[in-house]
């Protein structure tokens, strides 16, 4: 009995170290969304005190209603919107932006993988991880 307890224990030890190894080793959905967010950085900063640029800054971008930045002017099509940037508006906008908002960023084509969509908007949600 005793030897059946300690190869579990050993079983044990070495899923437990192979689990933190792969989490150290993989980066988070996070880091690997800051990857694809260079494909925003000519139009959009992270950071609400960043200088103004072409697009509204994405600080809290998450949960945030369209068009609703004070000192950013937006386009008359999307003062006109009424809805909130969550997580599946975003993932749609993202995957093709000119078929859900005709005209906006014009320079992005979309992120076609699902797996880097859900990344990027992992940075949008939190860029500090």
């Amino acid at each position: 009995m005793r030897g059946h307890l300690l190869a579990l224990a050993a079983a044990i030890a070495t899923i437990s170290v192979s689990a933190a190894v792969a989490s150290t080793a993989a980066p988070s959905s996070a880091q690997a969304g800051k990857k694809h967010f260079i494909r925003c950085v000519a139009c959009h900063s992270m950071s609400a005190t960043a200088r103004p640029m072409t697009g509204p800054h994405l600080e809290g971008i998450v949960g945030r209603p369209a068009a609703s930045l004070p000192d950013f002017t937006y386009s008359e099509m999307m003062r006109a919107q009424d809805f909130v940037w969550d997580e599946a508006r975003l993932d749609a906008f993202l995957e093709s932006p000119h078929k859900l908002n005709p005209g906006m960023c014009l320079t992005f084509m979309g992120l076609p993988k699902p797996e880097d969509r859900a990344a990027l908007i992992a940075y949008l949600k939190d860029p500090a991880q």
